[in-house]
């Protein structure tokens, strides 16, 4: 009997990006949406395209895939972004190792993201080839997405880590990420995002300065134009290259500036100290699965 897979996408706000998203989940045994109580049309797309919806609150990303993998039906979950895309190989990739009861020769699946970023793919999709080297790489840098729920846990509020013992594997085919399709796309969230790392690191660090914020962001950039090739990408590249140092760059900055705050050195306003519990929550430990009442369910079709 083939091994059944859920498809599982946490979303807020994401009614735009849902349904090409859903569409490249149509061969899925179960479509699950974890709804964060969006406020535009997220859940009606989702149950227009036949998705089974539960609504959980927000409180971090591991939280939120462990109470995923709570509510999902079946042991292997795949998870997907409501701003990510299956390609047609990894479907028949994972298609394939279900029928065949394949998939429990692993426990969990690294699956590489492609990025369409300023016009490009990142990494170049003419120049992917997989080989040991490549499989090795995609171990180290992606965390896994399909994975077995018995004995995978969700740890680390931001940058989320799937705890998983081996054997865990790496799938050939790719996820195509349209986040950042292009530079108004990929600053819009920064800002978001460098507040919650920052106060993911104030957590642990008392310390930081801002030469140490302008060397690790000139470190990223090195990193990214010359080890990782993008170098070879034209203006796109570039481009891509000087975001990730700055966004790295402004994460050790705003934590410098939370030191300060917290530390009471300098002047600022109630606002201003209003950002050291404003992401607290959002950072928090907890990641412990929901009790069945505590999230709001709706359902719609499920695929079997």
């Amino acid at each position: 009997m083939p091994t059944p897979v859920s498809a599982v996408v946490l979303t807020r706000d994401e009614e735009a990006n849902l349904p090409e998203c859903l569409a490249s989940l149509a061969w899925a045994n179960e479509v699950l949406v974890v709804d964060s109580f969006s406020t535009d049309a997220t859940v009606h797309v989702a149950q227009q395209h036949g998705a089974r919806v539960v609504q959980h609150p927000f409180t971090n990303f591991a939280q939120q895939r462990n109470a995923a993998q709570h509510y999902a039906q079946h042991d292997w979950i795949l998870f997907i972004d409501a701003d990510e895309r299956v390609s047609d190989t990894l479907r028949h990739e994972i298609e394939t190792l279900a029928q065949t009861n394949r998939l429990g020769n692993c426990n969990a699946y690294h699956i590489q993201r492609v990025h369409l970023i300023s016009g490009r793919w990142f990494p170049n999709l003419e120049r992917r080839h997989v080989t040991p080297a490549l499989r090795r790489r995609i171990r180290h840098i992606e965390v896994p997405r399909l994975v077995n729920r018995r004995v995978t846990r969700w740890e680390r509020a931001l940058h989320e880590e799937a705890r998983a013992p081996e054997p865990r594997g790496v799938l050939d085919g790719v996820i195509y990420h349209y986040a950042a399709t292009n530079l108004s796309k990929l600053y819009e969230s920064m800002n978001y995002y460098t507040d919650l790392e920052a106060a993911y690191l104030h957590q642990t660090r008392q310390g930081v300065s801002i030469p140490e914020a302008v060397f690790r962001g000139g470190r990223s950039f090195v990193y990214h134009y010359v080890y990782e090739g993008y170098i070879g990408q034209g203006g796109a590249g570039f481009l891509l290259s000087a975001y990730l140092g700055y966004s790295k760059f402004l994460t050790y900055a705003k934590l410098a500036e939370r030191i300060q705050i917290a530390n009471g050195r300098g002047i600022w306003t109630a606002q201003d100290s209003a950002l050291l519990t404003r992401y607290q929550t959002r950072v928090a430990g907890d990641t412990a699965p929901p009790d069945e009442p505590a999230a709001r369910s709706t359902h719609a079709a499920t695929r079997s």
